[in-house]
């Protein structure tokens, strides 16, 4: 049954790299009304939009201009509240940010495309009426500079699914809904039952080339390709992450770490893990929800034994970064 699309009122939140692209691309889906939160580079988006660099859509200048932006939150009614901040519960909470727009919208649903296991739990615990739609997404996007999006490869692909039912609610018709929307908009979309499988699958290159790229210290991923220790150890790992996810519950596809390693290839010679990107810039990193949660729910379920090399790159991974904020300091 084909399902029609409405005018949609939709507010993204963090306008970096990924909420810039997947936003401007929605925005072209058409019947939209698009508001984007930029802090760091508001000015920037104000005056002269976003421009995206990317061969998927033939030659350009190809400008993202939102209909509004704002510097934050605001207390508006909205149909859609899309959420691409990075993953960073010990920084700040995503539903203390979102709360000006999700209170004044008691039936908007909250997309989450970040990173990351465990991520819907506080979002759904604030705002339990609210439907929350998971999304992971599979791109290579970076803003190296301010105002500039540069997308690595074709791939431009969201996976999203329905974090619970809430009883009294429609909320995998307000999914097909925003699932269309990302289609018409020339997304590869796939709207999954299962999309907690997707996040685990997801998690088998971010956990392992995250770590790996950092403490080898070639920090770009064809760098680490080309290095046959940590080439291995990646395979390794990712094939130790998959063990896990299988042993509790997640079918995983056979090809699944093959894939990955080839998909790596295919990068841009100097793609860099987000975690590393992070480092360089001084940001925060997603070590809670990439690494953290999952290896607590290793332990849980006493499955450490699954995963004793990323269990090594985990602790080997946090004294660094602990070593080097006290170098800092120093």
């Amino acid at each position: 049954m084909t399902v029609s699309i409405p005018h949609s009122r939709i507010l993204t939140v963090g306008t970096g790299a990924i909420g810039a692209y997947y936003t401007w691309r929605i925005q072209q889906s058409g019947n939209c009304t698009v508001t984007a939160v930029c802090r760091s580079n508001y000015e920037q988006v104000k005056a002269k939009g976003i421009e995206i660099q990317t061969t998927a859509w033939g030659e350009g200048p190809h400008v993202f201009r939102p209909d509004h932006v704002v510097k934050s939150v605001p207390r508006e009614t909205y149909d859609y509240i899309v959420v691409c901040m990075k993953a960073l519960p010990d920084v700040y909470s995503i539903s203390d940010i979102i709360a000006p727009a999700v209170e004044e919208s008691p039936n908007a649903a909250i997309v989450l495309i970040q990173n990351g296991i465990g991520i819907e739990n506080p979002v759904k615990a604030r705002f339990p009426r609210n439907p929350i739609l998971s999304t992971v997404a599979y791109i290579g996007v970076t803003q190296n500079e301010l105002g500039v999006v540069y997308h690595s490869g074709p791939v431009q692909r969201l996976v999203m699914g329905l974090f619970e039912p809430i009883e009294g609610v429609d909320a995998p018709l307000t999914l097909q809904i925003f699932g269309n929307r990302c289609k018409q908009g020339g997304i590869e979309t796939i709207v999954s039952d299962d999309i907690q499988n997707y996040r685990w699958q997801k998690l088998v290159w971010n956990g392992a080339m995250n770590p790996i790229c950092i403490l080898s210290d070639l920090w770009t991923v064809s760098n680490v390709l080309a290095d046959d220790k940590y080439k291995a150890m990646a395979y390794i790992t990712k094939s130790e992450i998959v063990a896990l996810a299988e042993a509790l519950g997640y079918r995983m596809p056979e090809t699944l770490v093959q894939t990955s390693m080839t998909t790596s290839t295919k990068l841009a010679p100097g793609y860099k893990a987000s975690m590393v990107v992070d480092l360089e810039e001084g940001r925060p990193l997603e070590t809670e929800v990439i690494l953290t949660n999952p290896i607590r729910i290793a332990e849980s379920h006493n499955l450490l034994h699954l995963i004793p090399t990323w269990y090594k790159l985990y602790n080997d991974l946090v004294k660094y970064l602990e070593d080097r904020k006290t170098n800092t300091k120093l």
